[in-house]
């Protein structure tokens, strides 16, 4: 998979299936799984996948409905009209995602606050490359935080033990959120390790 992905073979998603595809050949080939059981993963594959869609269907409803009310444009200008330094401003986004990453889906998020923050964080001097890096950060960390944090659900739905609670898991993630906020620190204190591959 890593190889895959750094040597621009294929992207992370299409390394995911490969080594999915993977694992089955190097079962079939130590005759380690039937048929039977190549249905079963398939039929909870769908359980999962369905659950996942439901909510992604549900925030891309909510992210049209945004759109149509203008409330994107609205948020573009009251941020451009605002006297507000870069470091409240990313705080303020990081916040914003964090709490929109505990309802909907990062592609949802991404899809709401992108065009509101980019030129505003493009006429306070920030990159927008190393906007971008951040965005995709702290988003990943909101799917992570309870009450609907997708990532933790979709651990939920792939564990065989139903006895492990939603709680237990969003306790584990702790200590990562906690890591991922770090991350985002630096990531905007030193913009350079986010624009070192253009330099």
């Amino acid at each position: 998979m890593l190889g895959g992905i750094y040597g621009g073979f294929f992207t992370p998603t299409e390394a995911g299936a490969v080594a999915a595809w993977g694992a089955l050949v190097i079962a079939g080939l130590n005759r380690r799984i039937t048929l039977r059981q190549i249905w079963r993963v398939l039929v909870e594959t769908g359980y999962v996948t369905v659950t996942i869609l439901f909510l992604v269907v549900a925030a891309s409803m909510y992210s049209r409905m945004l759109t149509f009310a203008g409330v994107q444009g609205t948020v573009a200008s009251l941020l451009q009209n605002s006297d507000m330094t870069p470091l409240l401003f990313i705080t303020l986004y990081v916040l914003v995602l964090l709490l929109l990453g505990m309802i909907l889906d990062a592609t949802s998020i991404i899809l709401i606050c992108v065009p509101i923050v980019l030129v505003p964080s493009i006429a306070l001097g920030l990159d927008p490359i190393h906007l971008g890096i951040i965005t995709i950060i702290a988003v990943e960390t909101g799917l992570l935080t309870p009450p609907l944090g997708l990532s933790a659900f979709v651990v939920k739905g792939a564990l065989e033990d139903q006895a492990i609670s939603l709680e237990v898991i969003f306790q584990g993630c702790a200590p990562f959120v906690i890591m991922m906020l770090v991350a985002v620190a630096l990531v905007y204190a030193f913009p350079v390790i986010a624009l070192f591959p253009l330099s």
